[in-house]
């Protein structure tokens, strides 16, 4: 008998797909590498939350005053937080739809999609799930023309093929930092076929000055087909507890609703997001920190003669001379974790979050002397 499970086909085929890399967490690097101060520019996190509010929900939902404690299941679709955020968002609660973090709900529209196979379409240089998700589902990756400057949304349409089931959209791209403009948005969702499933990922939108920022939320009264993803982990700053939530018509997320997990959100993430969400000083507070913190990059990089790609979210792609996973090994060394993007097809670039301002001293102090006079 043969062992492993190399020849069972559905696993041998799962031996192909690329695995995620997250940004490496502090903890690891202080294992590695015996250092005790590390200054994490990885993963795109808030440096400046949780909020104390947000605090006080985690620990009466931990001490039992709230939801009765965590010894009983919470409430299996968040209707309360489904209900805020569609107040919010000026919806039925029937449009809103929860998940262990944005991620998981790309899986269940993957896993929904994919059921008799089928495509996915994907610009080039987007979030690695995008691509995992879709073949993890039995899909296959188009992948459409990009750079790290510029997407192409007239070719995302013209790289549609017949058995297409899904486009996805970052908007703000990440790791580029791009978005496209209101018409180009629009373009696409009212020319792409309509059997087809536009997801369009608006993690980073909350990053963005509302009054010049293009809401696909706008146009789901345009297209049944459409699904609008958005997360707590980033201007929230709940990444640890992992909640993220899709805006999308009734029927879509009535599908949706029989790929998603029970009780797939749990009792701290729904009570802290409901929090969160009402707390519209801390997004401004955010929003602002940021803007300062990028244009405070932009300043630095320029006297390094850097390019800088970007001007959304709340990260940069930087491009150097030197190779990304070099650089980025020597910058551990010195106590700064950013993320090399030599998986994402850029193999010079940096992706570097925005931190507060001394983070962004270490960032320089560690980087200025590899880039031996200028990138």
């Amino acid at each position: 008998m043969s062992g492993g499970l190399s020849g069972v086909p559905g696993f041998e085929q799962l031996s192909h797909i690329p695995l995620y890399v997250p940004g490496k967490p502090i903890q690891e690097v202080q294992r590695e590498l015996g250092l005790a101060h590390i200054v994490k520019l990885a993963s795109n996190e808030n440096p400046w939350g949780p909020t104390e509010a947000v605090k006080a929900r985690v620990a009466a939902v931990v001490a039992g005053t709230e939801f009765e404690g965590l010894g009983l299941y919470p409430v299996s679709d968040g209707f309360y937080l489904r209900q805020r955020i569609a107040q919010r968002k000026q919806l039925p609660v029937e449009q809103v739809v929860l998940g262990n973090g944005s991620t998981e709900i790309l899986e269940m529209i993957a896993k929904a999609a994919f059921l008799d196979g089928g495509s996915a379409v994907i610009p080039k240089h987007s979030f690695a799930m995008y691509g995992i998700a879709t073949q993890t589902a039995g899909g296959r990756v188009i992948e459409s023309r990009a750079s790290a400057t510029e997407l192409d949304v007239e070719d995302i349409l013209r790289s549609v093929a017949a058995d297409t089931r899904l486009v996805y959209l970052a908007h703000p791209n990440n790791p580029t930092g791009i978005r496209i403009e209101g018409s180009a948005l629009r373009h696409l969702v009212r020319h792409l076929r309509e059997d087809i499933v536009l997801v369009v990922d608006q993690a980073y939108a909350e990053y963005e000055e509302p009054g010049d920022y293009p809401d696909a939320a706008a146009l789901l009264g345009e297209r049944p087909n459409l699904l609008v993803l958005h997360t707590f982990s980033k201007i929230h700053a709940l990444a640890g507890l992992r909640i993220g939530y899709g805006l999308g018509s009734p029927e879509l997320l009535s599908l949706l609703e029989r790929v998603r997990s029970p009780f797939n959100t749990n009792h701290l993430a729904q009570a802290a997001a409901e929090v969160a969400l009402q707390d519209v000083a801390f997004e401004a507070f955010c929003r602002q920190k940021n803007a300062e913190a990028r244009t405070a990059f932009l300043l630095e990089a320029a006297q390094h003669r850097c390019k800088v790609t970007g001007a959304s979210g709340n990260f940069l792609l930087m491009e150097t001379a030197f190779p990304a996973p070099d650089l980025f090994k020597e910058l551990l060394q010195r106590g700064v974790i950013v993320r090399p993007m030599h998986g994402y097809g850029l193999p010079n670039h940096l992706r570097v979050t925005l931190g507060r301002p001394e983070d962004m001293q270490t960032f320089w102090s560690a980087v200025t002397p590899l880039l031996d006079g200028g990138c």
